[in-house]
């Protein structure tokens, strides 16, 4: 059965008080004031071993602007990566990063720095890209390509990394949006799903199981056929 991670897009709280409640977490390191290394490993120490860090990278990698500061802030946010064993590192590209074969070599550029072994490697596209686009540059870079599943449906493969999003963060989650989720996660091996609205995220996960095992298999009803042979007159007027 798929294993579902559920989580925030921000920690917003003590770790160890995170962590008891859900399963994976969304981090933005800010170049200019990152946690320091004996913090990141306290983190990583107060959660389970399951529990998964997303490592999302910072707004000037995805701009895709190739420059000394992009560099930088490459780097520190793979050291963060590093330092809590994070299980994905996202790369985030925003609406002005349009579907042009020149987006394409810089995603290859960028995706091309991420280490290979570790971390499972994604990529959310906003903006004016066709989900279709999405798709064909996400097989040709080899990463997970994000989508909405409140909007369209998720990518195949083993591995799903999802967003769900709500209006200024203030409209629940749907449970028709979390049905048709677990209806596409079947099968699936691990799936990362991330909620914008707190109060659905909190039953989300145990909504998404339940919504799967009504979509799973059922059992086929057992039909009884009376064994040839002629009625016998009790038989009749029973």
């Amino acid at each position: 059965m798929v294993r579902v991670q559920v989580g925030l897009s921000d920690l917003g709280s003590d770790i160890a008080k995170y962590a008891s409640k859900f399963d994976m977490v969304e981090l933005r390191p800010n170049p200019s004031a990152l946690p320091k290394p004996a913090t990141l490993r306290a983190w990583r120490k107060a959660t389970h071993p399951s529990f998964t860090f997303s490592v999302v990278l910072p707004p000037i990698v995805g701009s895709l602007a190739m420059s000394k500061e992009m560099d930088s802030a490459l780097e520190s946010a793979l050291s963060v990566a590093t330092t809590l064993e994070a299980r994905v590192i996202l790369l985030s590209t925003p609406t002005d990063v349009r579907p042009t074969s020149q987006t394409v070599e810089r995603l290859k550029n960028v995706v091309a720095r991420l280490p290979k072994a570790g971390a499972a490697l994604a990529w959310e596209a906003q903006g004016l890209w066709e989900r279709r686009e999405v798709m064909s540059v996400a097989k040709t870079l080899g990463v997970i390509p994000v989508f909405d599943a409140g909007q369209t449906l998720v990518a195949g493969g083993p591995l799903v990394y999802t967003r769900l999003r709500a209006l200024g963060g203030q409209s629940k989650i749907s449970q028709s949006v979390i049905g048709r989720l677990g209806e596409q996660l079947m099968g699936r091996r691990e799936a990362w799903v991330v909620a914008e609205h707190k109060g659905s995220a909190l039953r989300l996960k145990s909504d998404i199981e339940n919504a799967m095992a009504r979509s799973g298999p059922k059992e086929a009803p057992i039909v009884v056929r009376p064994a040839p042979g002629r009625l016998r007159a009790e038989d009749e007027e029973q």
